[in-house]
């Protein structure tokens, strides 16, 4: 199996912006399909030379990371250390969103003054939810700071399901699961809503 300088090389040299794709041991998985110039031309001379590296061009991958990068552009700072504080999967999801950033900001991903953590949009609707349920006054539990970070922030936890054909546990609560389902059926874009109402309380709670 080929060494990942070796694959970054091999795609540098045919012209692929390696700083939009993510590389793992087995798989070249696009981030955004325009920027990386990743043409099917491309993929075909590169997998004629590593016929064992799968090329990803998952479109819903291609949204979570464009939902990813705005978190990111806005909270890494260039040449940090990340720890992903995760496990199975979603551990393995935040290091392929982070995977090309040891490449646009040189960070490095490990041990590190900054801690990721997996939390999607789901986890932190449902969070807010909770706290209605219990009487709480309703905060926004998943903002990033310069030490902590959540790349999946504003990312639907069905797509990353959808992505890796797996079920993500949002919410042991089974009246915020209630609410959950209700609104997905009836409210499509509740999410979405919800989350602007919840930065705006956590920039000016």
């Amino acid at each position: 199996m080929p060494g990942k300088m070796e694959i970054l090389k091999a795609l540098s040299e045919l012209g692929v912006d390696t700083r939009f794709v993510s590389v793992t041991d087995s798989e070249v998985l696009i981030n955004n399909l325009r920027f990386s110039r990743f043409s099917r031309r491309r993929e075909e001379e590169f997998s004629s030379r590593y016929p064992e590296i799968r090329v990803v061009r998952s479109g819903v991958f291609q949204r979570i990371c464009s939902r990813a990068s705005r978190v990111l552009a806005s909270t890494l700072r260039p040449r940090v250390g990340v720890r992903i504080q995760a496990e199975g999967e979603m551990a393995h999801v935040l290091h392929v969103i982070l995977e090309p950033y040891t490449r646009k900001y040189g960070i490095r991903i490990g041990e590190g003054e900054v801690t990721a953590l997996p939390a999607t949009l789901d986890h932190s609707i449902a969070a807010a939810l909770e706290d209605m349920v219990m009487g709480e006054p309703i905060r926004y539990h998943h903002r990033s700071t310069s030490t902590v970070i959540y790349p999946l922030s504003t990312v639907p936890a069905a797509w990353i399901e959808s992505w890796l054909g797996t079920e993500i546990t949002i919410t042991s609560n089974p009246i915020v699961a209630e609410f959950m389902e209700f609104f997905n059926e009836n409210v499509p874009q509740f999410r979405d809503k919800m989350r602007k109402s919840l930065e705006f309380i956590g920039e000016n709670g």
